[in-house]
């Protein structure tokens, strides 16, 4: 293809594509949820593949679709870097950030170093503390919160739900066979001093029916409870998001390939009500929605 395709196109169907709406990014951009289709037909006619499942009442990536929004969100986000130093814009600018323990120390923290190449000029003051409610974030710029839903009166945007998966150390597996249920210690999170049902949900759904989840060991975060699985102390049923690093490095093991999706998920909010929102927040929502769109 000699030519590129239309640029308005392009961001069209890249601001869908996080939208995960036609509706949705017509709302963002401004322009009727009509334009927005006929601008991603007029991209899939000239690459001749589609991009999208039209299904009922939604809409879903294809494996192409899936690809090109990755690349694109990231050439965006340098377009904009250029655009802003050429503007004389590229000033030192602070986001104040608040995030749960285990996803900082994680998610979050493995993917600094892309944030700060992208944009040199944002500086991130993070911080973990449990906030509760509006009034404690009002000094935030943003937060991601885990939970089931997003907090009424906000602006919010779903960053990813939880996936569970079985772990354990390879120390305590055996002739290439994980460590049999009955009898293993089970690992556990602690959430405002009660322990999430994790373990449980994973015995209704795919057993084994007998197994007693009460046993086990307790933690206070999820970061603690895989320190603990790394160290062979026992099994945990973990965000597979967490671990990703452990298990390409196979410091980790995954029992078996079945998973649970859990209630809880992170979502992404702007804690005060503006005008419009900040370049900096901009910037950061931008790079955090794009990085979630991969594996």
């Amino acid at each position: 293809m000699k030519r590129l395709p239309p640029l308005n196109a392009l961001k069209a169907f890249a601001v869908a594509a996080r939208q995960g709406s036609f509706t949705l990014a017509g709302e963002e951009l401004h322009i009727t949820q009509g334009a927005i289709s006929r601008q991603i037909k007029q991209l899939e006619s000239a690459l001749g593949v589609p991009l999208f499942l039209r299904l009922h009442q939604a809409v879903q990536l294809t494996d192409a679709g899936r690809e090109l929004a990755e690349s694109l969100q990231r050439l965006f986000a340098e377009m904009e870097v250029a655009v802003n130093k050429a503007a004389g814009k590229h000033r030192r600018q602070m986001l104040a950030l608040n995030v749960p323990p285990t996803f900082a120390t994680r998610w979050l923290a493995p993917r600094l170093s892309d944030f700060q190449a992208r944009y040199p000029h944002i500086d991130l003051s993070i911080t973990t503390d449990r906030i509760g409610s509006l009034r404690e974030a009002r000094s935030l710029d943003c937060l991601i919160v885990f939970d089931r839903q997003p907090w009424a009166k906000v602006a919010c945007e779903p960053v990813m739900k939880e996936r569970h998966i079985m772990v354990s150390s390879p120390a305590l597996w055996k002739q290439g066979q994980p460590p049999a249920l009955p009898g293993a210690t089970l690992l556990h999170v602690l959430d405002g001093g009660q322990r999430l049902p994790v373990w449980e949900q994973w015995i209704a759904r795919h057993g084994p029916r007998d197994l007693d989840a009460k046993p086990g060991l307790n933690f206070s975060t999820l970061d603690q409870a895989i320190n603990a699985a790394l160290a062979g102390a026992g099994v945990v049923v973990v965000d597979e998001a967490m671990v990703v690093r452990e298990l390409h490095s196979g410091e980790l093991l995954r029992h078996n390939p079945l998973q649970v999706e859990g209630p809880f998920g992170y979502w992404l909010m702007l804690p005060t009500r503006q005008s419009g929102t900040p370049e900096r927040v901009s910037d950061f929502r931008d790079w955090l929605l794009s990085c979630a769109l991969k594996p």
